[in-house]
């Protein structure tokens, strides 16, 4: 979700993280995921501009197609509310155990996971910015997985508050986690013997999510537009022969959340072209959860023509 650093920004800042964050540290998690939800109907509700923005760019990924009266609004709200809870649940993350679990989030495929760990070579687990991108990292460390994640923190074009307050303390929480993060911008050889150990590593396939493209990167067709997209899981799976998977987040059937994990992604060629079948196919599993969940893609409000990246730090 693309914000502008302004003073009301900041002011939000302070109130997140030190009288917001602490009452959420009070409350139990049945308690606290509903107020994160509420920030974002509050927010839907305020908003204008940023909603003219979305609905546009829905109708761009719609390929302008008539839907029921409404129903861009319910994905709208949806798409504040996920942004809320993927930036916040950070909070409730130290509490979320075994027990809030089984309360809250459903398992589908985790028999793929397993019988892939039978093979010793690792997993690498890509996922897209949809959901709460945290979320499957933290279940399934909780479960007893043995988890990393590879990411990209950057305090890059954020005011003062945001580098020294916002950034300066998600970063505690996410030391906090289960499973220790990789700096995508240092050396990778501690994830290649993560791998090689057998672990499961978690990386995006959409890229950083900011101005930065790390590693290879190749444009692919993505709800009609051309996009580019990190080559980079593909390559990393190819080099240490482990296994990689696609997984999302999607609303539960009987619970809050489900965790998606397919099965893995396989391909004949060889090569470059080995590399760009499986990054293609990983698009097209986002694209088709995108087309069912629109509300739950990150990057909405960056899905038009000459969109700009922006820090996405609350």
């Amino acid at each position: 979700m693309t914000v502008n650093e302004s003073i009301f920004r900041n002011i939000l800042r302070l109130f997140v993280w030190y009288p917001f964050r602490w009452l959420i540290a009070l409350l139990p998690v049945r308690l606290g995921i509903p107020i994160l939800r509420a920030m974002g109907d509050v927010h839907f509700f305020l908003s204008r501009g940023k909603k003219k923005l979305l609905s546009d760019n829905l109708l761009r990924l719609q390929g302008n197609k008539n839907l029921p009266n409404g129903s861009n609004n319910k994905i709208i709200r949806e798409y504040f509310r996920n942004h809320y809870i993927d930036r916040l649940l950070i909070f409730i993350f130290p509490k979320f155990q075994k027990k809030e679990i089984d309360e809250f989030v459903e398992l589908s495929g985790i028999e793929h996971l397993d019988e892939a760990l039978k093979k010793g070579k690792g997993v690498v687990l890509v996922h897209g910015h949809f959901g709460p991108v945290h979320l499957p990292l933290v279940v399934l460390a909780r479960l007893g997985y043995r988890m990393k994640q590879i990411g990209l923190p950057s305090d890059e074009g954020l005011s003062w508050i945001g580098r020294n307050v916002a950034f300066r303390l998600r970063l505690k929480y996410e030391a906090k986690m289960p499973a220790e993060i990789i700096n995508a911008d240092s050396f990778l050889r501690p994830a290649f013997n993560w791998l090689k150990d057998n672990g499961i590593l978690m990386i995006t396939g959409d890229g950083s999510g900011t101005e930065r493209h790390m590693g290879k990167h190749m444009a692919f067709k993505f709800f009609g537009q051309p996009v580019t997209f990190p080559l980079g899981p593909a390559i990393l799976s190819s080099k240490t022969w482990a296994v990689i998977m696609p997984i999302f987040i999607v609303p539960g059937e009987k619970k809050l959340y489900k965790i998606m994990i397919e099965k893995s992604l396989t391909s004949d060629s060889v090569g470059e072209e080995k590399i760009r079948d499986i990054t293609e196919q990983f698009v097209r599993k986002l694209e088709y959860y995108i087309s069912l969940y629109p509300g739950y893609m990150h990057f909405l409000d960056r899905f038009y023509p000459d969109g700009i990246v922006q820090r996405d730090t609350v």
